[in-house]
């Protein structure tokens, strides 16, 4: 019965030693807080519209290199069939730590003076809406899922 205690007692002690790993996947996750507005004037440079999203990286391998042709943020807009990449903004070494992952919140900025409306004339006219899809992809090529945002409203 002892040597069951003694046992018992050298494995919790074993195990309660090991440092704990993230509980987060390897594969990453964001999930779309807000976009705002949910309106823009097209072409103006008074405008900006701003997609809010949080993510998480259980072994924190975000942040490509800009010098390679891997990027962090895709994005396309419903009208288009192809996404088009972005960089992170650095990420500082000392936060990507992969026995905690990471997570955080990530605003993607889009300037309303690069957004129109479609060229046909009713949306010349009456104007016209585009929601966006995003996803994000880490350093070992892993993406995550897609989000949508609600329909943004653009005014001729």
């Amino acid at each position: 019965m002892k040597r069951c205690i003694a046992l018992f007692v050298v494995l919790f002690l074993v195990f309660s030693s090991c440092k704990r790993h993230s509980n987060m996947s390897a594969i990453p996750a964001i999930t779309l807080v807000e976009m705002t507005p949910n309106s823009v004037q097209q072409g103006s440079s008074e405008d900006t519209v701003y997609i809010k999203f949080t993510l998480t990286d259980g072994d924190a391998d975000l942040g490509h290199d800009v010098s390679s042709s891997d990027y962090d943020i895709y994005i396309r807009d419903n009208h288009t069939d192809s996404f088009t990449g972005y960089f992170f903004p650095e990420i500082a070494q000392n936060v990507l730590d992969p026995s905690k992952g990471i997570s955080g919140t990530c605003t993607f900025k889009m300037l309303g003076a690069l957004i129109y409306v479609r060229p046909d004339t009713v949306h010349l006219i009456k104007g016209d809406t585009v929601h966006y899809e995003l996803y994000i992809k880490d350093r070992a090529g892993n993406t995550s899922n897609h989000i949508s945002t609600p329909d943004l409203y653009i005014k001729p």
